[in-house]
């Protein structure tokens, strides 16, 4: 019997132990963020995947976990924007990709978050005017916090972007 272990050029291929280990990293590290693990582990395999397009049934077989596990972490990467669902011509399964500038999308997307704290600390403020100054110094440290972190992001991003234009990949 013939083993043939010929892969055609953009077909999906099982990770390497190397490859299953850097998932893991980014799986462990955006879980320390707040993302669930399996979310982590398909933004890990898809910036280290080959080809870099893959379907919900290839990404479910590289990382061994169900389809049923994948699909809601596609799902909510999607809507995060953190990655694309891409057409492949003559193929009727959705293939999916980080997104390009994910990163500063995904930074960009928070700023309604920081806006929330602003408006909380602002509110804490407002009602505890009274109270111990130590409170008071704590409350003002994060509306200033937040309020300097809504006014930079933009200009941090457009930074990113311009040296990006700089420093093409």
């Amino acid at each position: 019997m013939v083993h043939n272990d010929y892969v055609p050029p953009g077909s999906p291929r099982d990770p390497t132990e190397q490859e299953r280990h850097y998932v893991e990293e980014v799986a462990v590290v955006l879980e320390r963020m707040g993302l669930v693990r399996m979310h982590g582990r398909v933004v890990g395999w898809l910036l280290v995947c080959d080809p870099p397009e893959q379907s919900a049934s290839d990404i479910s077989a590289a990382l061994q976990a169900s389809k049923g596990s994948i699909s809601p972490a596609l799902r909510f990467l999607r809507t995060a924007g953190w990655i694309e669902k891409v057409p492949r011509p003559g193929q009727r399964r959705d293939y999916y990709r980080i997104t390009p500038n994910a990163w500063s999308t995904m930074l960009r997307q928070q700023t309604p978050v920081y806006a929330v704290f602003t408006e909380l600390a602002a509110r804490g403020l407002d009602e505890f005017r009274d109270e111990p100054p130590g409170r008071l110094l704590r409350l003002r440290e994060m509306h200033q916090f937040f309020t300097w972190i809504q006014e930079e992001i933009p200009n941090l991003v457009e930074r990113w972007l311009a040296w990006q234009r700089e420093h093409p990949l």
